[in-house]
């Protein structure tokens, strides 16, 4: 990094004007496609009009000790720190303190503390929102600016704010659970630094997974699914929790963000084709009477309805499956009495089921890949009501229509007017129910690669979470 901030030798005085004139020569200098951190310093000292920004004439600003000390203490949140560049980063800090000092050589010197300072502070931010790994390739988080947050400006509006660290840690996720994670994780640092170094980096990757996750609603849906639960939150209050069966470690629930747009009462069931071939043909071929038996109804591709009984199913394949299988709205519907419906490109949704003695088992990784909801009428209550709050009467009056369609068995499809944020996440490690933290189950194996990445080749593999 000191390379490609291009710090070179001094100059001959170290007044403010002379400081920012190198600071110009210096950063100008650099030559296109340089490292990114440096072209992002180039940005910042651009808009600070390349005015020395952490030091004076006289020594390091406030605000320069206080970004030292919050390098030094990335830790604390769940970060890597880079301990060469923190250690460079105190040494030109402590070394505008020093007497003796001629103006070229103190010129050099905040130089130098200016540059690496705003180097580290710039990467520091972005980790704190960002995190240290992109999601899709665990590859290291730019520092760049995206649509949603520019580091090169969170810095620039804190260094003129009165508490500069503050203004500073201000930059992470608030959602609920980032801020119960991180104060669980603190207050475990102060009071067991042996558990503490034995959890370090399971709580480090799912800090890492709370800061890919986008900025929160006011009010959401949230499934974890390791924890097997869906959550109804609201800012800070948890409003209604509900058991959950997830999809198994073959068939996994994938990680998403998307709003529930409607809710379908006494839902018909559209058989997934894997479904249908992996798991139905084998019966279908032991027994053609099983559609009948399970109010299943089965289609060709004209839309006809053939009888199964007539067909030979132990000459149709997998690979040319040539029907469409439906399940009627029963009480027996393998959706239940309701379904929730949001874009996803997963195709997967939330439902009813009527295998419901399920929830009460501990460990309820067991379905395809959708989510089976324990007690869904009551979501869907709340969502009506939540929907038309303004309006009561209103909503009271979509209320008994969901509840004639539930005991009518015909499909009723109830739109919602403000479709609700649903966070589908994947967190072992939470203190989502308390001030402690609490560890669950990798059920789907994923923890081990993420903290690989985020461990890097500063730890020991004996670490936390092996």
């Amino acid at each position: 990094m000191l390379a490609c901030l291009g710090l070179s030798g001094p100059a001959a005085a170290q007044s403010d004007a002379e400081v920012a004139a190198q600071l110009r020569q210096q950063l100008r200098a650099l030559p296109g496609g340089q490292a990114e951190v440096a072209e992002q310093v180039q940005r910042f000292y651009r808009q600070a009009n390349y005015q020395p920004v952490w030091t004076t004439g006289t020594g390091p600003r406030p605000a320069a000790r206080a970004g030292a000390r919050l390098l030094r203490q990335a830790p604390d949140y769940g970060l890597r720190p880079d301990t060469l560049a923190n250690q460079a980063v105190a040494r030109a800090i402590d070394s505008l303190a020093l007497p003796g000092a001629a103006p070229a050589q103190l010129l050099g010197r905040r130089v130098r503390a200016e540059l690496l300072l705003t180097a580290g502070l710039l990467q520091l931010i972005s980790q704190l929102r960002r995190g240290q790994l992109r999601p899709e390739s665990l590859q290291p988080t730019s520092c760049a600016a995206d649509s949603v947050f520019d580091p090169v400006f969170w810095l620039l509006s804190a260094r003129q704010c009165p508490d500069f660290s503050r203004q500073v840690l201000a930059a992470q996720p608030r959602s609920r659970s980032y801020v119960r994670l991180l104060g669980a994780w603190q207050r475990l640092l102060r009071t067991d630094s042996v558990a503490a170094r034995r959890q370090r980096w399971l709580v480090a990757a799912n800090l890492q997974r709370l800061r890919w996750e986008p900025v929160a609603d006011s009010i959401y849906c949230v499934v974890n699914i390791p924890a097997y639960t869906l959550q109804v939150v609201r800012h800070a209050k948890v409003l209604r929790t509900f058991r959950v069966v997830v999809g198994a470690p073959t068939t996994p629930t994938p990680e998403l963000r998307s709003r529930i747009r409607f809710f379908e009462t006494s839902p018909r069931w559209n058989v997934p084709r894997s479904i249908a071939t992996r798991e139905m043909l084998p019966q279908l071929r032991r027994n053609p009477g099983f559609l009948d038996a399970n109010n299943y109804i089965l289609y060709d591709q004209r839309g006809r309805v053939p009888n199964p009984r007539r067909i030979d199913w132990k000459s149709v394949s997998a690979e040319a499956f040539p029907y469409v299988i439906r399940q009627a709205a029963t009480s027996d519907n393998a959706l239940g009495n309701v379904v929730f419906r949001f874009p996803n490109p997963h195709d997967i949704f939330l439902h009813d089921t009527p295998a419901r003695r399920v929830f009460n088992l501990p460990k309820r990784a067991l379905s395809h890949g959708c989510i089976r909801l324990q007690n869904p009428l009551q979501l869907a209550v709340f969502l009506l009501r939540h929907d038309q709050a303004a309006q009561p009467e209103r909503a009271q009056r979509n209320v008994e229509r969901m509840w004639d369609s539930v005991y009518g068995g015909y499909s009723k499809y109830l739109p919602l007017r403000y479709p609700m944020p649903i966070y589908v996440r994947y967190l072992t490690c939470h203190a989502d129910e308390g001030p402690t933290l609490r560890l669950l189950p990798d059920i789907y194996g994923r923890d081990r690669a993420l903290m690989a990445a985020l461990r890097g080749d500063a730890a020991p593999a004996d670490v936390a979470g092996e």
